[in-house]
């Protein structure tokens, strides 16, 4: 009996929690109102001068819009809401960046109104004013409009910014008369700070970054009046005939890049699935949406989310227009029609000048393609009157009228060059006015050229070639302002409207850059940002082909000699028509040899026929490498002293391969090797910088040397406010250098020490991709190795010196390993080697195992696996003075190969002076040049004819038999202003470099005085940028 009583307790307590739960559920207030079921209206109370219904006539998700009416003074009052928290909103990058409550709504008016909508909330029902706040809301527009209004930004007692908000009574008031339609009211969602823009109906926000005009995604109102105000001067002589050939010059290059391969048959489905309905007024559809995901969407309430996003309308209209200029004459007429009216729903969705849809930001790369269609089709555009709205919708969207601001306050971004620079000049030809054409035109010419020139702290491009984005040198950002400048200049050239000898001259400088430090396209891990082995330049011929067919800077030749070079070398063999023009003007393919220096970049690049070293570090000014919420997730190493060795057959031909790799074994690095767990950071972003300044190269006749010192230990995050905080456990730390002598590059490592007592340090030789699991290396302890899997460790050689002093490279046994791509390694340390050969498993770059989070690039792919061979040096478990020695002669012949024990066996062509903490000096014999990597300026020099430096250094000198030496120099400090700044320039270091005996200068602007104390010569120079002063002395008889 007891039981049997307790078994009905047990069940009607069910029955009472469960009755609960779904009363509760039923109860809860909505966080979106979509107003699609009549019942939603008895929350809603109005005033009798006013009425509400639920109509289809107008409406964003769902299929139903709240109409609002109104005669005379009107209000209209719900407390039938629920405010998001902050984990309840969409926030892609979580806490990372500051988000604050945000209010959004969609209106849609039929016609510009002269009333406003005055949007308020109270707090406990209070209509006192005394807890509300309120923006006014003009409806002087048409269509629709997306707001995303900050609660921070509106009046009365406005919240902190990024502080909770608790209001429960939403408010909108009127008068005079009118209607408007409401939709999809969000009552408070987080939002990111940097993403709720402006518009035309709501000035007020913004204020600090419309009057800085610091963020280049936003639109400036201000910007829009300099366009609506322009007063064009009359067109020149000449100007309709350079303005007719411009348009046609661009319109070939679209036509002919983008072939149409899409029947009208295909091109009417995907129309049809658009789900269009003219009603004559009109033209509607689903929402035409852009940055759909950061806004909360409840399918409940919502139903399905059918919508259509921007980007892929822009897709669609790309595909018609081709059709339109390349398809059967027949088809035009409907082509026209589709195109017509899509063009009318764009419109009616609310795209429009003045009009940011909630926000803009990174919209450059939603609006190519659609910017492209409405080129192509201005005629038709034209002839059915929507030429000037679809441009001077574009020209807020792109905000064309920066163009026409202060010319001293033009600053550089690559974004712009990526996804605007080309596009501008597409949107001035999108009116009806060949004065207003010309007018822009001439405009665009001085802005571009002007931030073409920039080299400095507003550039893009440095003095060294690099190409800067997020604060760093970031070439897969680079490649986008690579396709579209040079068709923009080749677009201009041989007109008046050409782009100016300063601007060119950057660029090109830069565009030719790319070219050195990739192989034979691609530009390698140490510099790929967020996207490891997906970084290449291949996409660049045709680019190549209209820089040099734009002419040179100076304006005084026809083909520009030294990009047509280029291009012979890269594409002359498979483009034999471009090869016979070149050759007409006396033009062959370039000899690419050398050691190349770009100290924004912390890079060095040796290059010898067929191959190519690209060497990379990190500092207090360049940042290791990006990582991000969902890429790049354990690229905690790829800027650690590496050197990525490519052949012609760029990294995957050279063994560089994402499948399996692991995440540990970049080779040249030296790191702790972590469990992938602890590998991958607990940051959603990191762009780590230490707090070293001395990382650099130094070159000379075509040889080099890169030293950094690599310190874990201490940085800062240069996308975050980490200063100060550990960002990376284990505080890693030692010396590294990389001597480039001939077809040889010589490692030496120093001071190598960690505080992580479980894990190894270690550094890497190489680890290499096999194309099948037999695919041999050599070892000199086992000869020819094909067996997998495979683990040995290198016999510890009896040398004559060791790393932790000075030692000569010849050994009375030499330990040797070739990779198998052909790269000899030399070992010259008594360090212990392992050696394996094994099938790896590994994770996704684009995966993070924390969060669980995939980009899309990933393609759904977590988990990797592949066959590899991996060479490192081991240093053991928290090592307090770790040391290495090694030299590598890459991609070696079949007879080098053979014959490689002979080499590493032979007197060598170098000896090492110097490895220890306060110095790494080789002297190459066979170019009588000593390099010297001075990491600290306590004590003197003890070889060659330096006898001290003023600060850390990087010099070379090669000494003549004439009694002359030629010296080169580098302070390796950037010694950038603001550290933490995206505009990094560096500013100028004075440096001390004493010389034993007397020494005469040639007169030089970098040479600040010559003193002659005893037997010794003070040279005090200036260095700026981290390049190379390069001075030619004499000895002095007295």
């Amino acid at each position: 009996m007891f039981i049997k009583a307790i078994k009905l307790l047990f069940i009607s307590l069910c029955f009472v929690l469960t009755t609960t739960k779904v009363l509760a559920n039923a109860l809860e207030k909505p966080a979106v109102e979509s107003f699609e079921s009549s019942s939603v209206l008895q929350y809603y109370q109005h005033n009798d001068d006013s009425q509400i219904s639920l109509s289809k006539q107008h409406y964003k998700f769902g299929q139903r819009a709240l109409l609002w009416q109104w005669q005379g003074n009107s209000r209209l009052s719900t407390q039938q809401l629920r405010l998001l928290t902050y984990n309840q909103s969409q926030l892609k990058y979580g806490n990372y960046f500051p988000a604050s409550p945000t209010f959004l709504i969609s209106l849609y008016s039929e016609q510009p109104q002269t009333s406003s909508v005055k949007i308020s909330f109270e707090k406990n029902g209070d209509v006192s004013g005394k807890e509300s706040i309120w923006f006014d809301l003009p409806l002087n527009f048409s269509g629709w409009r997306i707001f995303r209004v900050p609660f921070y930004e509106m009046n009365g007692q406005a919240p902190e910014k990024n502080a909770e908000v608790h209001y429960d009574t939403l408010t909108f008031s009127t008068g005079g008369s009118g209607q408007v339609f409401i939709d999809d009211i969000i009552f408070s969602q987080f939002h990111d700070d940097r993403h709720p823009y402006p518009s035309a109906q709501t000035p007020f926000m913004r204020k600090e970054a419309q009057q800085s005009a610091s963020d280049h995604w936003m639109p400036l109102l201000s910007d829009l009046s300099l366009v609506n105000r322009l007063s064009p001067a009359p067109l020149q002589a000449d100007d309709v005939k350079q303005l007719l050939a411009i348009e046609d010059k661009i319109t070939a290059q679209l036509i002919s890049q983008n072939k149409s391969a899409d029947s009208l048959a295909s091109l009417k489905r995907s129309f049809t699935e658009l789900s269009l309905v003219d009603n004559d007024k009109t033209v509607q559809g689903p929402p035409l949406t852009f940055a759909a995901s950061e806004v909360y969407y409840n399918k409940a309430q919502q139903g399905e989310k059918i919508h259509t996003r921007l980007h892929d309308l822009g897709l669609l209209l790309k595909k018609l227009a081709l059709h339109h200029s390349n398809g059967p004459q027949e088809n035009q007429s409907a082509v026209e029609q589709m195109f017509i009216q899509a063009s009318r729903y764009y419109l009616d969705q609310g795209w429009q000048a003045g009009s940011s849809m909630g926000t803009l930001h990174h919209i450059g790369y939603s609006t190519r393609e659609l910017t492209e269609a409405f080129y192509l089709m201005r005629k038709p555009l034209q002839q059915a009157g929507l030429l000037n709205d679809i441009g001077a919708s574009l020209q807020w969207i792109f905000n064309l009228g920066k163009l026409l601001g202060d010319k001293a306050s033009f600053h550089a971004n690559i974004d712009y060059m990526n996804t605007q620079s080309f596009y501008h000049l597409l949107i001035i030809f999108l009116s009806n006015e060949r004065a207003m054409q010309a007018a822009l035109l001439q405009a665009f010419s001085d802005y571009i050229s002007i931030i073409l020139a920039q080299d400095d702290s507003h550039g893009v491009f440095k003095i060294d070639g690099t190409a800067w984005h997020h604060g760093g040198h970031y070439p897969a950002y680079a490649l986008g302002a690579f396709e579209k400048v040079p068709q923009l200049i080749y677009s201009l050239s041989a007109s008046r409207f050409s782009i100016n000898e300063a601007g060119h001259s950057n660029f090109k400088k830069a565009f030719l850059a790319s070219r050195i430090y990739s192989q034979p396209f691609d530009f390698g891990f140490g510099n790929a940002g967020r996207h490891p082995f997906a970084g290449s330049f291949s996409s660049l011929q045709q680019q190549y082909l209209q820089l040099a067919l734009s002419g040179n800077p100076q304006h005084t030749d026809a083909i520009d000699k030294d990009v047509a070079g280029a291009y012979l070398r890269l594409w002359g063999k498979q483009d034999q028509e471009s090869s016979r023009l070149f050759k007409q003007y006396g033009i062959s393919a370039e000899t690419l040899t050398g050691y190349y220096s770009f100290p924004y970049a912390a890079t060095a690049v040796l290059r010898q026929k067929g191959w190519a070293a690209i060497i990379k570090g990190y500092s207090k000014y360049v940042w290791a490498s990006e990582i991000y919420v969902a890429s790049n997730r354990y690229g905690r190493y790829p800027a650690n002293g590496t050197v990525q060795l490519l052949n012609e057959q760029g990294e995957r031909g050279s063994g560089f391969v994402e499948a399996g790799w692991d995440w540990n074994r970049f080779p040249g690095a030296t790191v702790i090797n972590l469990p992938i767990e602890q590998l991958e950071t607990t940051q959603p972003l990191l762009m780590f910088k230490s707090d070293e300044t001395f990382v650099g190269s130094v070159q000379l006749n075509n040889n080099g040397l890169f030293a950094m010192q690599l310190n874990e230990s201490k940085g800062a995050n240069h996308e975050g406010n980490d200063e100060g905080v550990q960002l990376l456990a284990g505080e890693l730390k030692a010396k590294k250098s990389v001597f480039a002598f001939n077809n040889k590059l010589i490692f030496i490592g120093t001071d190598i020490s960690s505080r992580d007592n479980s894990h190894p340090v270690q550094t890497n030789l190489f680890q290499s991709y096999l194309t099948e699991p037999a695919q041999p290396l050599y070892s000199s302890s086992a000869g020819r190795v094909t067996s997998f899997p495979y683990q040995a460790t290198l016999p510890l050689q009896s040398a004559t010196g060791s790393a932790k002093g000075t030692t000569n490279a010849k050994n009375s046994t030499a330990n040797w390993l070739i990779d198998p791509y052909g790269n000899g390694y030399h070992l010259l340390s008594d360090t212990k080697v392992t050696v394996k050969r094994k099938h790896q498993h590994s994770l996704h770059n684009k995966y993070a195992l924390r969060t669980g989070k995939m980009n899309h690039k990933g393609k759904g792919v977590t988990k990797t696996q592949g066959d590899f061979a991996s060479a490192w040096l081991e240093h053991g478990i928290a090592p307090e003075n770790g040391a290495y020695q090694y030299a590598v002669y890459p991609f070696m012949s079949q007879a080098q190969i053979r014959n490689f024990a002979e080499i590493a066996d032979a007197k060598p062509s170098y000896d090492i002076l110097q490895a220890d903490s306060q110095a790494h000096i080789v002297v190459d014999h066979i170019t009588n040049t000593t390099a010297y990597a001075l990491f600290s300026a306590k004590t003197p020099v003890q070889h060659g004819i330096l006898a001290s430096s003023s600060a850390p250094a990087l010099v070379m000198v090669q000494q003549q038999d004439n009694k002359g030496a030629t010296l080169s120099i580098v302070e390796p400090n950037l010694n950038f202003s603001q550290e933490k700044s995206a505009d990094g320039f560096s500013q100028p270091v004075t440096l001390t470099l004493t010389l034993n005996g007397h020494w005469q200068l040639p007169t030089t602007s970098k040479v600040k005085s010559v003193i002659y104390r005893q037997d010794k010569t003070e040279i005090t120079l200036t260095s700026q940028h981290g390049l190379s002063v390069v001075l030619n002395v004499q000895q002095k008889f007295e």
